[in-house]
C-alpha cells in the first residue's frame, strides 16, 4: 500500500459494507465492518511514503460520526498490542489516537456511518470503551519509557482526553509522579496529570507542593509549557488555608527569578505575587520589610520550601524592577508597592501575551505621545 489513491479506493470499499456487507450479521448486533477497519489502519502504520497529514485529510471526512469513532478505539486497542518499532510507526499511531475522538456518549444528534433502518440501532457501551482506551493507554507503556517524544505525546493525550476514560485513572498515579523527575515539557504534563488526580479523583499527594515549588527554577523560561506551568500555580496556590510559610517561599521565589526573566514572564509573576498577597494579607509584609541585598535571609538553594525562610525576607528584588526599561512592565510591578485591590488580577490576558506584544504596545503608546507633542 503506497499510495494515497490506494487507500481510497480502501475508504471506498469499507463504505460499500452499508449496503453490501461482506462480514456475519450478528441478531440483535450493529453491524459494522472493524476488520476492515483495522486493516486500513495497520496499513497506514505501515506505510513510509505518505505524510500524516494526508492521512489526516481521508480521516476528516470520518470523524464526525459516532460508531466510526467508537469502533476506531476498538481497533486500536487490537492494534497496540502488536505494535513494533521495526515495522510499524508508532509516531503515527500516536497521531491517530490524538486524531480520533473518544465519544463520551451518545447524543441525539450524532451521526452514524453504518445507520441502517433494516438491521439493529447502534448502542454506546461506555464501560467498553473505557476497557479499549485501558488497553492503549497499557500497552503503549513501554514506548513511552524507551521514547521521550513518544512519552511527552502520551502525556499530552491522557490529559486532554483519555484520562478520564480509563477504568481506575488513579493507576496513572506512579507513572505521573516518576515524569515529575523528567526535566523539562514532560514534568509539567505529569504535574497537570497529578492535579486531575487531585481534584477529581481524590488522590493524596502531600508533597506536591515540594514538587511545584522545585519547578520555578532559571530553566523555565525555556519551558515549551511555561504558560501551563503558570496556570497549574494558580490553581495549586488558590486555596487561603495554605500555610503562610509555604505561600511566602513562593512568592520569594517568583520574585527572585524575576530579576532574569523575561518582560512578559515579569508580568505574569507580578501579577501572581499579587494574587497571593491578597490572598494572604499578612504576606504584605515582604513588601514592607528593609531586609537588603547583602542580609537576605532567603534560601534560593533551598529544596524544601517550608525551610527557605522565606517570611524573614523582602521582596527587594521588585523594588529593582520598578524602574524597567518597558514602563509596562515597571508599571505591573509598581501596582504591589500600592494598596492591593480587593479582587486578584486576571492573569488569563497576561498567559496569552508575548513579548512583541509588549514592545508594539509601548510603541504605539510612544507614537501617540509624539503626536499629541507634535500637534
Amino acid at each position: 500500500m503506497g499510495s494515497v489513491a490506494e487507500f481510497k479506493k480502501l475508504f471506498e470499499k469499507f463504505l460499500q459494507e452499508n449496503k453490501c456487507p461482506t462480514g456475519e450479521i450478528v441478531k440483535k448486533k450493529y453491524y459494522f465492518p472493524v476488520d476492515q477497519l483495522k486493516t486500513i489502519y495497520t496499513s497506514m502504520l505501515t506505510t513510509t511514503n505518505i505524510q500524516w497529514s494526508q492521512f489526516q485529510q481521508l480521516l476528516t471526512n470520518y470523524v464526525e460520526y459516532l460508531d466510526f469513532c467508537y469502533y476506531s478505539w476498538e481497533c486500536f486497542s487490537s492494534i497496540v498490542q502488536h505494535l513494533n518499532t521495526d515495522k510499524t510507526n508508532v509516531y503515527m499511531f500516536t497521531n491517530l489516537l490524538g486524531f480520533i475522538k473518544i465519544p463520551t456518549e451518545k447524543k441525539e444528534d450524532d451521526k452514524f456511518l453504518f445507520k441502517n433502518n433494516k438491521r439493529p440501532q447502534f448502542k454506546y457501551n461506555f464501560e467498553q470503551l473505557k476497557t479499549w482506551v485501558t488497553v492503549v493507554w497499557d500497552d503503549m507503556k513501554p514506548f513511552m519509557l524507551s521514547n521521550i517524544k513518544i512519552r511527552r505525546e502520551m502525556l499530552t493525550l491522557l490529559i486532554e482526553k483519555m484520562l478520564m476514560h480509563l477504568n481506575n485513572p488513579l493507576v496513572t498515579a506512579d507513572f505521573l509522579m516518576d515524569s515529575l523527575d523528567t526535566p523539562g515539557p514532560i514534568a509539567i504534563l505529569g504535574l497537570q496529570g497529578i492535579f486531575i488526580l487531585v481534584k477529581d479523583y481524590n488522590l493524596e499527594c502531600p508533597n506536591i507542593y515540594g514538587k511545584l515549588y522545585n519547578f520555578f527554577t532559571t530553566d523555565m523560561f525555556n519551558y515549551r509549557y511555561k504558560t501551563r506551568l503558570f496556570y497549574l500555580a494558580d490553581i495549586f496556590l488558590r486555596s487561603t488555608h495554605l500555610p503562610e510559610l509555604l505561600v511566602a517561599a513562593f512568592v520569594k521565589r517568583m520574585a527572585r527569578l524575576s530579576l532574569i526573566a523575561p518582560p512578559t514572564d515579569i508580568q505574569i509573576m507580578a501579577a501572581f505575587i499579587g494574587n497571593l498577597l491578597i490572598r494572604h494579607p499578612p504576606l504584605k509584609v515582604l513588601i514592607q520589610s528593609d531586609s537588603v541585598v547583602g542580609s537576605d535571609p532567603y534560601i534560593f538553594e533551598e529544596k524544601d520550601p517550608l525551610k527557605s525562610n522565606a517570611l524573614n525576607s523582602s521582596l527587594w528584588e521588585l523594588v529593582s524592577l520598578k524602574q524597567h526599561i518597558l514602563p509596562k512592565v515597571g508599571k505591573s510591578v509598581n501596582f504591589l508597592f500600592k494598596k492591593l485591590p480587593q479582587v486578584e488580577w486576571d492573569m488569563s490576558e497576561l498567559l496569552d501575551n508575548s513579548y512583541e506584544s509588549i514592545i508594539d504596545e509601548e510603541y504605539k503608546t510612544d507614537f501617540q505621545k509624539v503626536s499629541l507633542t507634535y500637534e
